[in-house]
């Protein structure tokens, strides 16, 4: 990459990666880049702290434009994602295909800079090809903070309702000793591989499947991939803690909205990828048409708005979490 130069508090468009504009904001804390041309995919999360990238990256693909059809997968370069309106490809309920992963991913976004004394702020805009509908987030970084917050208005701009699932999508990269924490109470496998971290269809009280505590990384070796969902949220965060420094990063959001975490855990055992994703989703299972016919997707009328905040914060000094709170202090 290339810059005109760095200070504490800062944004900065004047940057490039494999051809991608970058636009990075950093504080004193911690740095990121945010991919315009990419869906507004936030690329990177830097831990100063320990000069550690807390998201995954994928050692085979660079992050690119892809075609709105595009298998996700082939395409995924990394980072943290906006998936919208559902997760596997489907159809809606006017017949109209949906892309794997929804349609934000490879969307051009427009963008907004503003600074502040005491803080920094891009305002993304993604205007959705297939469902009618505008998404806004505002990445608000604050000086001396080890937190960001993610200030979304989805915002239906066509003369239809539409049916969505929304999640937010953070890959995070894993080495053994991690430890995950969600305020789940049930879990269901949908999709696996391996048998280690269960098979699909399994149903089970969480965080213990077949006598593994699914929270801990101690062998990501294993050969082994799932996707579950988590359900039956007593509050609305999600934190993963590199027990090895005792440090963590995690997220708060509204349980409301977000009732449902998909934990997905890669152990080598897809595609040869190490990888962890503990993402706030409004629904489940991946398919939009299906989760529709479930009664777990949203309805959104013409015209109409849904606005949320999620925070985003590192924390310190703990092995395991049993509270995170939005101003970045954990229990």
């Amino acid at each position: 990459m290339t810059a005109r130069g760095q200070s504490h508090l800062d944004i900065d468009e004047h940057w490039t990666y494999h051809g991608l504009q970058v636009v990075r904001l950093q504080n004193e804390h911690l740095a990121l880049d945010v991919l315009p041309q990419r869906g507004a995919n936030i690329f990177r999360v830097l831990d100063k702290h320990r000069d550690v990238d807390v998201l995954w990256k994928s050692p085979r693909v660079a992050p690119h434009v892809a075609a709105v059809h595009a298998d996700f997968d082939d395409h995924w370069a990394g980072g943290w994602d906006d998936a919208f309106p559902g997760g596997r490809a489907s159809r809606n309920r006017y017949g109209d295909l949906l892309p794997y992963m929804g349609e934000i991913w490879t969307a051009p976004a427009t963008y907004q800079i503003h600074r502040d004394t005491d803080s920094v702020a891009l305002t993304t805009t993604v205007r959705t090809p297939i469902t009618p509908a505008e998404l806004t987030r505002t990445i608000t970084l604050r000086s001396d903070e080890q937190r960001f917050t993610l200030s979304y208005t989805l915002r239906n701009i066509g003369t239809m309702p539409f049916d969505y699932n929304w999640g937010i999508h953070p890959s995070l990269a894993i080495r053994p000793g991690m430890r995950f924490d969600i305020p789940a109470t049930r879990g269901l496998v949908d999709e696996a591989g391996g048998e280690l971290l269960g098979c699909p269809g399994d149903d089970y009280d969480w965080p213990t499947l077949r006598g593994r505590d699914l929270r801990r990384a101690d062998d990501i070796d294993t050969g082994a991939f799932a996707l579950h969902y988590l359900t039956g949220l007593t509050a609305g965060w999600v934190a993963a803690t590199d027990t090895a420094d005792r440090r963590g990063f995690g997220l708060c959001f509204d349980h409301e909205l977000f009732p449902v975490v998909w934990f997905c855990l890669v152990y080598g055992g897809w595609r040869g990828y190490h990888q962890a994703l503990i993402e706030p989703w409004t629904g489940y299972p991946s398919p939009l048409d299906e989760a529709v016919a479930a009664g777990r997707a949203r309805l959104l009328d013409p015209g109409a708005t849904q606005t949320t905040e999620v925070v985003a914060a590192f924390y310190d000094g703990v092995d395991t979490v049993t509270e995170l709170r939005p101003d970045g202090s954990v229990r």
